[in-house]
C-alpha cells in the first residue's frame, strides 16, 4: 500500500511539546527529538492530535534510544506515528510501542537500525520502512487482524528484514514494495490477506515461515526475485505467481494450503523457474491456467507433488530425459 510521506519533524510535532535534545541521563518526554545515546527510564503515554503527530523522534547519526522494558503508548491508533527514525543511522532497541497509527517509521536518509521492539494494537503499519539501507530485526509485531494495514511495509530499497515475528496484520504480514530488499527468517501468521507480498524487483525472500494467512502464503507480483527455502502451510493458498518475469521459486516446502499449492492464474508471468519444491496436500499441487500444453516460457522442473493441472506441467529432469 502506498503511504503518505512523513512531513519534516518541525511540522510533524508542532501539536506536541517542543522537541529537546535528550542526553544519556535525561528524562524522555513526549515530543522529544533524541540526538544522543539515551535510555528510556519510564513508560510514556503520548497525545496524538492528527495524522502528522509524532510521539518521539530519534535523529541520526548519533541518536540512539534503548527502551529497556518500558513502553510508549499513543492516545489513538487512528493516525500519527509512535517513533520515527530520522537523519541517517538512528537506532532503536527494546521496549514496547502500543496503540499507535504507524508504530515505528524509518524515514529520511535511512541506514537505521530497529530491533527487539514489541509492537501491538497499531492502526496502520507496525513498521513502516520508507527509506533505504535499514535493518529491522527481532521485532514482535502482533495485532488482532482488524482495521490495520501491514505488519511490516517496505517502501524503500536495499533493506534487510530479518528474524521478525508478525501475527494478525489487517492486510499483508510483510509487503515488499521497494527493490533489492532481503526478507529472511521471519515468521508471518494470521494476516487477513497474504503472508508476504512481493511487489518490488530483485527481492530475496528466503527461509521464512508463512502460515494460517487468509490469502497466499507468498504472492509474487514483481521481477527477478529469489523465493527459496520458505515453509508455506495452512494458508488459503500456497505460492501465487501472480505477475512478474525471471523469478526463481526453488526449494520451498508448500504443504496443506487451500486449493492451490504453487500456481499461476494469469497470463502475465513469463520466464520464471519453479524447481525443486515440495508441494503436496492441495487439490492442485501445481497449477498453470494458461499453459495448457506445457509449451510456455515458465519452467516447472524436479518438483515433488501429487497433482497438477495440466498433467504435463512438471518437465522431466535431464536424467529422466536421457532414460
Amino acid at each position: 500500500m502506498q503511504k503518505k510521506t512523513i512531513l519534516p519533524l518541525a511540522s510533524a510535532i508542532a501539536v506536541l511539546s517542543m522537541g529537546i535534545t535528550a542526553g544519556a541521563q535525561a528524562q524522555v518526554s513526549c515530543g522529544d527529538t533524541i540526538t544522543t545515546p539515551t535510555t528510556l527510564d519510564s513508560d510514556l503515554v503520548c497525545t496524538i492530535a492528527d495524522e502528522f503527530s509524532v510521539a518521539l523522534a530519534i535523529e541520526g547519526p548519533s541518536g540512539r534510544l534503548s527502551m529497556g522494558d518500558y513502553s510508549l503508548t499513543c492516545s489513538t491508533n487512528e493516525f500519527g506515528t509512535g517513533i520515527i527514525l530520522l537523519g541517517s543511522g538512528a537506532r532503536l532497541t527494546g521496549g514496547s510501542v502500543i496503540g499507535c497509527g504507524d508504530a515505528v517509521t524509518l524515514s529520511e536518509d535511512g541506514s537505521h537500525f530497529a530491533s527487539d521492539v514489541y509492537i501491538t494494537d497499531f492502526g496502520d503499519d507496525g513498521v513502516y520502512v520508507e527509506s533505504n539501507n535499514n535493518v529491522v530485526s527481532f521485532m514482535e509485531i502482533i495485532n488482532d487482524g482488524s482495521d490495520s494495514d501491514e505488519g511490516i511495509d517496505i517502501q524503500g530499497n536495499n533493506n534487510l528484514i530479518s528474524a521478525n515475528y508478525v501475527e494478525g496484520a489487517g492486510d499483508e504480514g510483510i509487503e515488499v514494495a521497494g527493490d533489492f530488499n532481503t526478507v529472511t527468517a521471519n515468521e508471518v501468521s494470521f494476516s487477513t490477506f497474504d503472508g508476504i507480498e512481493i511487489d518490488g524487483d530483485f527481492a530475496v525472500v528466503v527461509n521464512n515461515t508463512s502460515a494460517f494467512n487468509g490469502g497466499s502464503g507468498i504472492e509474487v507480483d514483481a521481477n527477478n526475485g529469489t523465493i527459496s527455502t520458505n515453509t508455506i502451510s495452512f494458508n488459503d493458498s500456497g505460492i501465487d505467481l501472480d505477475q512478474g518475469d525471471n523469478n526463481a521459486i526453488t526449494n520451498n516446502s508448500v504443504t496443506d494450503n487451500g486449493t492451490y499449492g504453487i500456481f499461476i492464474l494469469d497470463d502475465g508471468p513469463t520466464n520464471n523457474t519453479i524447481t525443486n519444491n515440495v508441494s503436496e496436500g492441495h487439490t492442485y499441487d501445481l497449477f498453470d491456467a494458461f499453459d495448457t500444453d506445457c509449451t510456455g516460457s515458465n519452467t516447472w522442473q524436479n518438483n515433488t507433488f501429487s497433482t497438477s493441472d495440466p498433467a504435463c506441467l512438471d518437465k522431466l529432469s535431464p536424467w529422466d530425459q536421457q532414460a
